[in-house]
């Protein structure tokens, strides 16, 4: 199944196509702590005055490289740079020059895409418990955002769990009094369900956002793993259009010569046609999820 770290990669794949830029990498052959400045590489060849990343998680300014010593000095400030946290790093870490797609970036617009999904596409829940005579509003968990189905369990042997025909889905359940517990969502049942039995409520919920490149697509966020290229089609829509910032102030002669080639405009092209994929799967996977989970008819009262 992919993790985090794949859908990085697909995202800059996507965004790079198939003649990628060739990065310059070197790796730490010392372990470096929160707070340190100086940093000792394999190949200080590879690293150049500026911006890197360290591992995928921390960007950081490099003020000198000392070549002689593979050694890399940094200014105070220049840990945890643009917004990431400055943290402790093993040997054999990664070290990226200059990239163009952080993956810390990438990882942003991978959740906000995760988040922008919602309520298109939805993690499922379940939760029961018991029915109890003569009470007949209950708590649900906080993440419950709209009930899919509600069931409860006959007499006997017989196993059959059929749907509940009367009940209402409360997103502003009063918390005052303590009696629905504290979570603000509730459901109200009328069924005629024997005091004792269970009742199951499936729920929907928002998808989890991920957050270490280790994490499983499908465990962590609860959507279906066929949902994984709705995510980075949206990712990719999200970043391209930052390629046209560069384009505003062409102050090196490369970036020069290339504007006749590479009109203005085209990173936003890219941007939309991404953004036509992302509609069209997106759509594909909202009515997959829709056929797996049908809404049987209810009263709503």
């Amino acid at each position: 199944m992919p993790t985090l770290s794949d859908l990085v990669i697909r995202v800059r794949r996507e965004l790079a196509g198939f003649s990628q830029n060739q990065q310059q990498w070197s790796y730490l052959t010392a372990s470096a702590s929160p707070t340190d400045t100086t940093l000792t590489v394999a190949d200080a060849t590879q690293v150049s005055r500026g911006l890197i990343e360290v591992d995928g998680l921390e960007l950081m300014l490099v003020k000198t490289v000392n070549q002689q010593t593979n050694t890399l000095t940094l200014d105070p400030f220049a840990r945890g740079w643009d917004g990431t946290t400055a943290t402790s790093h093993a040997i054999n870490a990664s070290i990226e020059n200059n990239p163009q797609w952080p993956a810390i970036r990438v990882k942003e617009a991978i959740n906000d895409a995760i988040r922008s999904v919602y309520p298109d596409l939805w993690s499922v829940g379940t939760f029961s418990f018991p029915k109890i005579s003569v009470v007949y509003e209950y708590s649900l968990p906080a993440d419950a955002e709209e009930v899919i189905h509600v069931q409860n369990q006959l007499i006997g042997p017989s196993h059959v769990w059929p749907f509940c025909r009367s009940w209402r889905f409360n997103g502003q359940a009063d918390v005052a009094t303590g009696q629905l517990g504290t979570t603000g969502k509730s459901l109200f049942i009328a069924d005629d369900i024997v005091p004792g039995r269970a009742v199951l409520v499936t729920y929907q919920k928002e998808p989890s956002e991920l957050v270490n490149f280790t994490d499983d697509f499908a465990t962590v966020t609860g959507l279906p793993a066929t949902v994984q290229d709705v995510i980075v089609y949206a990712a990719c829509m999200k970043l391209a259009p930052q390629l046209e910032g560069p384009r505003l102030t062409l102050s090196a002669v490369e970036a020069s010569e290339r504007a006749q080639y590479v009109q203005p405009g085209s990173a936003s092209r890219v941007s939309q046609w991404f953004r036509e994929l992302y509609r069209e799967r997106l759509e594909q996977e909202a009515r997959k999820l829709r056929d797996r989970y049908p809404r049987p008819s209810h009263y709503d009262f």
